[in-house]
C-alpha cells in the first residue's frame, strides 16, 4: 500500500476513534471538520471538491436547518407540553402501553415524514411525556432514535437513502413499498420486543395519568406555532410522495413562524440562535468529504468485483453498508455503494441495492455517529441535560442492532 493510502487509512482511524472518544467533550463536528482538513493535507482531495460537496448535500443542510428552527420556535410555544398531555393520556397510565405507544407513533411518523422529523420533532415531546410525570426518560429516548432508523425502510420519503437509491433504481413508488414493507415490519417488531426485554425494569406499570407541573397557558401564539407546524409536516409529506426535495417544506415554515414570532415579539433571537445545533451541519460536510477522500484516495484505485449472484449481492450489499455507515456515516456510505450499482444486473442489481439500504438504515444504530438521524437525537438529548455516553448507547446497540439487521436481510431474501 502506498504511502498515500496508509495516510488516508490514518486519518479515518483517527476521526473515528476521536469521535467514539469525544476527548473532553469535544464535539463531533469539530473532529469531522478536522478529519476533513486532514484529507485535504494526505488525499487527492483538493478544494476545488469543496464546492461538490456542499452542492451535494444542500438539499439535507436546508432541510436540517428548517427542521432545527421550527422545532425551538414550536418547543418554545408550548406546543410539544400539550402533545406530550395528550400521548400520555392515550396511555391511560400503562407504562409498557405507553412505550409501546410511542414505538408506534415513531414508526408512523418515519414512513411518512422522514427519520429526521420523527427525531426532531418526537424526541421533544417524548421527553417531555417522560419528565411530567416522573418516569425514567432512558428507554423512551433510546425508543426514539431506535424507531427513525429501523422503521425507515418502507417508503422512498422515509430516509434520504432510501430517496438515493430509489432514483438510482428507477422502479415506481409501488414496487419499491411492496419490497420493502416486510423488512420493515420485522425490523420494527424484533426492536420492539428486544427494548421491552432489555428495558423490562425501567419501564413502570402503572403512572400518574395527571401531571402534577402546570401546561403551559393555550395563547394566540402557541395556537399559531400548531397550525405552521401541522402545515409544514403536510407540506413535507407532498413534497416527498411528489418526489422533490424536502428544504422547501421545512424552510417554509420555519419562516413564516419566525417572521410572526419577530413581529409579535414572542421570539428573540439570542434564543433562538442558541437553541439550534448548528455543530450537525457542519459534521454532514466534515464527513462528507472524509469520505470523498476515501472514495478518490482508495476505492478508486482498487478493482472490486460485485457479486452476480443474488444472494451473494443482498449479502455483500448489507454487510458492506452496516460496516461502513458505522465507519464514515451512513448517507455518505450509501453513495459510495450506488457507485458499484451500474456493474450488477438484473437480481443482483436489486438484491445488492436493496440490501444496501438494510444495511445503511439499521446497520448505523450501532455507533452514535453512524446515521445522521441519531447525531440529531444526541444533540436533542443533550440540550435537555440527559448526558448519554458512548458506553450507554453501545450497551443498548450491540444487543439490538445485530439481530434486528439479520431479522431484516431475511424478511428481504424472502420478499426477493
Amino acid at each position: 500500500m502506498a504511502l498515500e493510502q496508509v495516510a488516508i487509512v490514518i486519518v479515518v482511524a483517527a476521526t473515528l476513534a476521536l469521535i467514539l472518544a469525544r476527548p473532553r467533550g469535544i464535539s463531533e463536528a469539530w473532529v469531522a471538520a478536522g478529519g476533513a482538513a486532514a484529507m485535504l493535507l494526505v488525499s487527492p482531495l483538493t478544494l476545488g471538491d469543496v464546492p461538490d460537496v456542499l452542492r451535494e448535500t444542500g438539499d439535507v443542510l436546508l432541510f436540517l436547518t428548517g427542521m432545527m428552527v421550527l422545532t425551538v420556535l414550536v418547543e418554545q410555544a408550548g406546543v410539544f407540553d400539550h402533545l406530550a398531555e395528550w400521548c400520555a393520556r392515550l396511555a391511560r397510565g400503562n407504562g409498557v402501553l405507553l412505550f409501546c405507544n410511542v414505538f408506534l407513533l415513531g414508526a408512523v411518523v418515519t414512513a411518512l415524514l422522514s427519520l429526521d422529523v420523527t427525531v426532531i420533532m418526537l424526541t421533544p415531546i417524548v421527553y417531555m411525556v417522560a419528565v411530567r410525570r416522573r418516569l425514567d426518560p432512558l428507554p423512551f429516548m433510546f425508543a426514539c432514535t431506535f424507531v427513525a432508523n429501523t422503521a425507515s425502510l418502507v417508503l422512498p420519503i422515509s430516509n434520504l437513502t432510501n430517496l438515493l437509491v430509489y432514483h438510482e433504481l428507477g422502479i415506481s413508488f409501488a414496487d419499491y413499498t411492496a419490497t420493502m414493507w416486510w423488512p420493515n415490519l420485522a425490523a420494527a417488531v424484533v426492536n420492539l420486543l428486544i427494548f421491552l426485554l432489555l428495558f423490562r425494569q425501567r419501564l413502570p406499570r402503572r403512572f400518574h395519568l395527571v401531571s402534577d407541573d402546570p401546561l403551559p397557558p393555550v395563547t394566540w401564539w402557541l395556537w399559531i406555532a400548531a397550525i405552521v407546524l401541522a402545515g409544514s409536516l403536510a407540506a413535507l409529506l407532498g413534497l416527498g410522495l411528489a418526489e422533490r426535495p424536502l428544504a422547501p417544506g421545512a424552510l417554509g415554515g420555519a419562516a413564516v413562524l419566525l417572521t410572526i414570532g419577530l413581529v409579535s415579539g414572542r421570539v428573540r433571537t439570542p434564543g433562538l440562535i442558541h437553541g439550534v445545533s448548528w455543530p450537525v451541519l457542519l459534521f454532514v460536510v466534515g464527513m462528507f468529504l472524509v469520505v470523498r477522500g476515501v472514495e478518490i484516495g482508495l476505492l478508486n484505485r482498487w478493482d472490486l468485483a460485485v457479486p452476480t449472484d443474488p444472494d451473494r449481492a443482498l449479502l455483500v450489499g448489507v454487510g458492506a453498508a452496516a460496516i461502513g455507515s458505522n465507519l464514515v456515516n451512513n448517507v455518505p456510505m450509501t453513495l459510495l455503494m450506488m457507485s458499484f450499482f451500474p456493474d450488477a444486473t438484473g437480481p443482483a442489481r436489486d438484491a445488492l441495492a436493496y440490501g444496501t439500504l438494510i444495511g445503511a438504515n439499521i446497520g448505523p444504530t450501532l455507533t452514535t455517529y453512524g446515521s445522521l438521524a441519531t447525531m440529531l437525537w444526541l444533540t436533542v438529548v443533550r440540550r435537555r441535560g440527559l448526558d448519554i455516553t458512548t458506553r450507554d448507547y453501545l450497551a443498548i446497540s450491540v444487543l439490538t442492532m445485530p439481530p434486528v439487521l439479520i431479522a431484516a436481510t431475511a424478511a428481504l431474501w424472502l420478499a426477493l
